[in-house]
């Protein structure tokens, strides 16, 4: 079947596998030609095919769709640019910064614009291993900080945007996920929390253990996540309360994660708390961190022994 004849069912009908993997690897002809049947096609279907697109790729790595994920970035539904920053969740060359940079402080949508955060994201870390030229760091730090600073902006943008610049190891954001944790809305309270998390710097803990008794479940989950990204025993008795005690289940299975992140014997102790006062639901949860924890003091050891 013909790459032309996919462009003609794709207004129609929901493309087959042996369809859509005609659309990895296109050149710059087919990729005119894909915008044109776009233009046609149903805002659902066009989503359908960026939904497809990801999940086939998920499974083969060896197809590429990024040609068509970029195009999507300036497609009418904001659904469609939301779902093809997702899909270009592996591209990590310095050409996406500007187009994810203008559609975080551009977009019309506030649901795009965080997810061009998350995205920037990755950006922030591989400048943090000076895998990025100068200029391009320059230019991902001054995106995330506007959107971070912009207090027209929504809560939850502003809160991904600080996640993402968590994890630059410097006094400009350590000052910035400070100021932010200091605002009044509990979104921009959890963002710096995550933040703390990524910056993986031990000063946070205080903070971050005495968020662990916050009376909001969102709040209290990203501080058992902070702490695991920190890694340091001295959290582990609060996170084995979590564990064990908490109310909210994702606060639980949050907490009873970073116990196997951290290690130890003391994390050790804390999950098995966990797993005789938790329940069945609970214990694959537990028992997966427990293999965490016993690799982590054997690398060697095989699995199951």
């Amino acid at each position: 079947m013909s790459f032309e004849s996919n462009l003609a069912d794709l207004p129609n009908k929901r493309l087959t596998s042996s369809q859509l993997v005609e659309f990895s690897n296109l050149g710059p002809e087919e990729v005119e030609s894909l915008q044109d049947a776009l233009e046609g096609t149903p805002p659902e279907r066009r989503l359908g095919l960026m939904t497809d697109l990801s999940v086939l790729v998920e499974d083969n790595i060896e197809l590429n769709f990024d040609a068509v994920f970029r195009l999507a970035l300036a497609d009418a539904a904001a659904g469609v640019r939301e779902a093809a920053i997702q899909g270009l969740y592996e591209y990590e060359e310095p050409d996406l910064i500007e187009p994810l940079s203008d559609l975080l402080l551009g977009d019309p949508d506030g649901a795009v614009r965080a997810e061009a955060a998350v995205a920037l994201g990755r950006y922030a870390l591989m400048a943090e291993f000076d895998r990025l030229a100068d200029s391009d760091a320059t230019a991902v730090r001054r995106a995330l900080t506007e959107a971070a600073e912009d207090e027209a902006e929504e809560d939850i943008v502003r809160a991904k945007a600080i996640e993402a610049i968590g994890v630059l190891s410097d006094d400009q954001s350590h000052d910035l996920i400070q100021r932010l944790y200091g605002e009044e809305s509990l979104w921009l309270r959890i963002g710096a929390v995550d933040a703390m998390g990524r910056n993986a710097d031990e000063d946070w803990l205080p903070i971050i253990i005495e968020e662990m008794e916050s009376r909001a479940p969102e709040m209290r989950q990203a501080a058992a996540f902070a702490a695991g990204e920190i890694g340091s025993e001295d959290a582990v008795d609060a996170l084995g309360e979590l564990a064990a005690r908490d109310p909210d289940r994702q606060v639980q299975l949050a907490a009873i994660h970073a116990l196997g992140e951290i290690g130890g014997g003391p994390a050790k102790v804390a999950l098995q708390g966990a797993l005789y006062e938790g329940d069945d639901e609970l214990r694959e949860a537990v028992q997966e961190a427990m293999a965490e924890v016993a690799f982590k003091d054997d690398p060697l050891r095989p699995l199951g022994l």
